[in-house]
């Protein structure tokens, strides 16, 4: 289309009457020569409309023919597929609140456990983005920034250190007039009950009243940056991370995820290899790709790898995306879920699930193929950033191929990327700056086989009759920069 060319049509000059012979001779032998050109126009149009078939039906021809027609075809699609506008940069206040209703007669006490959530950047496990032969590198980009946070209870503001260090125990907690007690302990430690459960948090504990009311926000002032792990043109050039992206072209396989990363401590040995995680109650596993205990996942995933060409069976970009792209097309949200989350093979069972459900399934069927994915939570804005919501998402890790890595002199340790996968926001291995990151998943040597999620969901206690809690998040100041980009809700032609 872009490259069409407009011509200007070449006009003869008019003809004029010549001198020699009658008009009737004239004639007739001008009419002699109109049938031989005649005759022979007719022939060279029958020739190229024969070198014209003779081309176009070569394999060569059709093949590039059909090339041409698929990407006029994608870009209708494109220019017509719904989509979401996001900012390019953000700056928040986001508050998380917790409202706490005592309509009993006694006392009620609440122990809270909240997140302190951390700088993220584009590569978590590892120090660079990528690194070459020759032993220059590309930097991780940050696209989560945290500038402060603090907890406001009792009339009173307690500043918490980034990333709660230096730590403080509960017996040097900061006590309010009131009495309510904050301190941030630091990390899971075997030996001292006194620990953050899942990662870096900061404690309260306090006492409520009989029959009154207590707020405790949570405030945290955030930068947050959009970036892509996805190399595509569909992804706008002002996003970062598109160049050292994964495609279906740069891909790897199955088998070469174990290649990266390397060490004993790998994406693949934390989150791979394992087909069973996150263990709800008596075997009710989150994440389960085993046939006999998840047939339906299983079935599921046959079907995904049995619909990608012979060629792409074994390229792991393929797989995820084509499991994204199903879910998308056959697994609507449910606005109605049950409070304790479906596991993967519930969802699919339901055919519906929520952001936890769905994420629940689409990592079930990553850890059929060992491929690394894992859980993201925190909360979700719109893009006014008028309202919040609780959200869960999924990490993926996927590799690109030992030739890629090669012809580009990537070192094979850290040819690969890490990213997000929304599949209820139909976003694709991209981060955009109305998600706010509570916590990324971590590994634990203490808490095996993913409990460790476990402990974020329960986030702390609560004792007291009549005693109740809400959370919720609203914005307090936000302002965005760098313009805005569009994000397409169009599944990707694997073919």
């Amino acid at each position: 289309m872009d490259s069409r060319i407009r011509g200007n049509f070449m006009r003869s000059p008019t003809r004029r009457a010549k001198s020699g012979k009658a008009p009737r001779q004239e004639f007739a032998t001008g009419k002699l020569k109109r049938k031989g050109r005649r005759k022979r126009s007719r022939i060279n149009q029958l020739g190229l409309l024969a070198l014209i078939a003779f081309i176009f039906f070569t394999p060569d021809a059709k093949q590039f023919v059909l090339a041409k027609w698929a990407e006029i075809e994608e870009y209708v699609m494109e220019g017509l597929a719904p989509h979401q506008v996001y900012p390019l940069e953000a700056e928040y206040t986001v508050v998380r609140s917790i409202d706490l209703w005592n309509n009993g007669s006694d006392v009620g006490h609440l122990e809270e456990t909240i997140p302190l959530p951390v700088d993220v950047s584009s590569k978590e496990s590892m120090p660079v983005a990528i690194a070459y032969e020759d032993d220059t590198e590309v930097e991780k980009s940050t696209i989560q920034d945290v500038i402060s946070h603090e907890i406001r209870v009792d009339g009173q503001i307690i500043q918490i250190p980034l990333e709660g260090k230096p730590t403080k125990s509960k017996d040097n907690a900061i006590v309010t007039n009131a009495g309510t007690q904050i301190w941030w302990p630091g990390i899971v430690n075997p030996d001292n009950d006194d620990f953050c459960p899942h990662g870096t948090c900061v404690r309260v504990s306090t006492d409520v009243d009989s029959n009154s009311h207590k707020t405790l926000e949570f405030v945290v002032t955030i930068k947050s940056t959009s970036h892509s792990w996805w190399h595509s043109t569909r992804i706008d050039g002002k996003i970062e991370g598109k160049s050292e992206g994964v495609s279906l072209a740069r891909s790897g396989t199955f088998d070469e995820i174990k290649q990266r990363g390397g060490g004993v401590e790998t994406l693949y040995k934390k989150f791979g290899d394992q087909k069973y995680w996150y263990d709800r109650s008596q075997e009710n596993w989150a994440i389960d790709g085993r046939q006999a205990q998840a047939p339906t996942v299983f079935q599921t995933a046959m079907n995904i790898e049995a619909s990608l060409p012979n060629n792409l069976k074994n390229n792991a970009y393929a797989y995820a995306r084509a499991t994204f792209d199903w879910l998308n097309d056959n697994i609507p949200y449910d606005t109605n879920a049950p409070n304790t989350a479906r596991s993967g093979e519930q969802c699919l069972d339901a055919g519906i699930g929520d952001c936890d459900e769905q994420s629940n399934a689409f990592m079930s069927i990553m850890r059929i193929k060992e491929i690394p994915s894992y859980y993201v939570f925190g909360a979700l804005a719109d893009p006014q950033f008028n309202s919040w919501e609780g959200h869960a998402w999924a990490y993926v890790m996927l590799p690109m191929s030992d030739d890629w890595c090669e012809q580009n002199e990537v070192k094979i340790d850290t040819c690969y990327i890490e990213g997000a996968v929304d599949v209820v926001n139909r976003k694709w291995l991209v981060h955009t700056p109305t998600v706010y990151i509570d916590w990324i998943e971590e590994y634990s040597e203490f808490i095996p086989n993913g409990n460790i999620v476990n402990n974020y969901y329960s986030g702390g206690s609560m004792t007291g009759e009549d005693f109740t809690r809400k959370r919720s998040f609203h914005t307090e100041g936000y302002s965005v920069s760098g313009g805005t980009w569009n994000n397409k809700w169009l599944g990707e032609d694997l073919t």
